[in-house]
């Protein structure tokens, strides 16, 4: 058969443009996510797409058409699955168990926790923590502390007992000076204040720590309102601690009250002191919200940007008792056998016990909550305060996020909470919380739509960690590390 001349050209021309592209075709070192769909909450769902990673972060975003050209070394296939950012635990406690401590960076890792802040802790043994994240970001999760917290007289975590010493006696004006520049120069990211501080030395710290732009966190001192620790630039509260009594009507009658209960003329302890005081006041501040009261204290913590941190697993799980649940159990097998034989003997006296009702009071209202700081558009963060009451680190968080949804969120907006409003509390929001060019490669990879069911959180296929991927197979060994242990 003979070729017509026109074929022979279109033929020519072919091979000549297949050989052009061949050898112009750019070979790069990377990570090549293809046909993904991702997922987050600054830009919502990107479908189909495909991301480069190089290094350590995000280079190029696109269609398989803009890639033709791309050769990379390294290909993930993404189809079916979906990509969110790396998430927060934004309330940790890593030395609140030191047998638990050299665990916790690769339980966390496990189940896709990139960064995490810990609101708690002796410097000393959180320092080489940190530096030991820094010094190892590809396989270890972005750490944040904050130090010990900065508590009055008497102070709650004295480490008396069975409390762990998380916390420091702040009695003077001049010892928060010193306390706060002592923590300046060892580098913390964050302060926390706690609930024995009088308003006076509240007042100092904030100021001091305005001065050296460390931003406050903590509990709402029992002495004062929580309208005037948004006002003085407290930037987030944890727990929602103490925001209960500022809704009353009759408010500043029960701070009055709970400054006489704060001389404490019995020499009550400071868990002790505390615990009276909300058991005195807090049913009484449940059944007397006022409408009018409530929305002028949320409009003051959206006025003042002080995000809560609800930690609604902490506060619930006495209640809604979700560590009975087989999944749960099956997490004491990652954690060192010191600790989970002593949380599984723990727990099978604390399951044969009644809900008290206060604890079921207090769950129920922390879950309305969730709908009404929605709803005042104050800004949320997901955090745990894990390993407290048996909050396996890194699963509790997954548990956090399902709650948050429970308690009104969309799946969308607890992954906010959990991915860029963390980033933006730290103004990181350029690096972090979001897939886009530029931003560093901290990522998710699920097996299924966490926007259809959050629990899909869990369905983890790969965890990205600075530009690294921790494929099933690693994660695999990692957790048979973790029931070695």
């Amino acid at each position: 058969m003979r070729i017509s001349y026109f074929s022979r050209i279109t033929l020519i021309m072919s091979l000549i443009v297949l050989t052009y592209s061949c050898n112009n075709q750019q070979n790069i070192e990377g990570i090549l996510i293809k046909n993904v769909t991702a997922i987050d909450a600054k830009n919502g769902i990107q479908e189909q797409t495909n991301i480069l990673i190089q290094e350590n972060k995000i280079t190029k975003i696109g269609s398989t058409d803009d890639f033709k050209d791309i050769k990379v070394s390294n290909t993930i296939d993404g189809t079916g699955k979906f990509l969110i950012p790396g998430l927060w635990d934004t309330h940790i406690h890593m030395v609140y168990d030191q047998n638990l401590t050299p665990a916790m960076f690769d339980l966390f890792l496990l189940y896709g926790i990139t960064s995490v802040r810990d609101t708690g802790g002796e410097i000393d043994l959180l320092t080489p923590l940190k530096q030991q994240a820094d010094n190892n970001p590809k396989n270890t999760p972005r750490l944040k502390i904050a130090g010990p917290l900065l508590d009055g007289v008497p102070t709650v975590y004295n480490g008396e007992g069975r409390l762990p010493k998380l916390g420091v006696s702040i009695p003077t004006l001049a010892a928060a000076r010193e306390q706060v520049l002592a923590l300046q120069k060892a580098d913390v990211d964050v302060l926390k204040v706690y609930e024995m501080l009088p308003p006076e030395i509240f007042t100092s710290i904030l100021k001091l720590a305005d001065s050296l732009e460390l931003p406050v966190t903590g509990h709402v001192p029992l002495s004062m309102d929580a309208t005037e620790a948004a006002n003085l630039g407290m930037r987030s509260m944890e727990h929602l601690r103490n925001l209960e009594f500022a809704f009353v009507k009759n408010w500043d009658s029960l701070k009055l009250s709970r400054r006489t209960m704060l001389k404490n003329e019995e020499q009550l302890s400071g868990i002790e002191l505390r615990s009276n005081i909300h058991d005195a006041q807090r049913s009484f501040a449940f059944a007397n919200e006022d409408a009018k009261r409530k929305k002028e204290v949320l409009a003051a913590l959206r006025k003042n940007q002080t995000w809560q941190v609800p930690t609604l697993t902490i506060i619930t799980v006495a209640a809604e008792r979700f560590f009975e649940t087989p999944e749960w159990r099956k997490t004491f097998n990652l954690v060192p056998d010191t600790v989970g034989n002593g949380w599984v003997s723990r727990l099978d006296k604390y399951a044969a016990t009644p809900v008290k009702p206060k604890f079921r009071e207090y769950a129920d209202w922390m879950f309305k909550m969730i709908g009404e700081l929605k709803a005042a558009d104050v800004k949320l963060m997901a955090g745990t305060d894990t390993p407290i009451f048996f909050l396996t680190p890194g699963y509790s968080l997954h548990e956090e996020l399902a709650l948050l949804v429970k308690g009104g969120l969309t799946p969308m907006e607890a992954l906010n909470a959990a991915t860029l409003q963390p980033a933006k509390y730290f103004s990181m929001e350029n690096e972090l919380g979001s897939i886009e060019i530029g931003m560093l490669a901290d990522l998710i990879l699920l097996g299924a739509n966490p926007l259809k069911n959050i629990r899909n959180t869990t369905t983890i296929q790969a965890v990205i960690r600075d530009g690294k991927v921790h494929d099933k197979k690693a994660l695999d060994k990692l957790k048979k590390k973790l029931e070695r242990l």
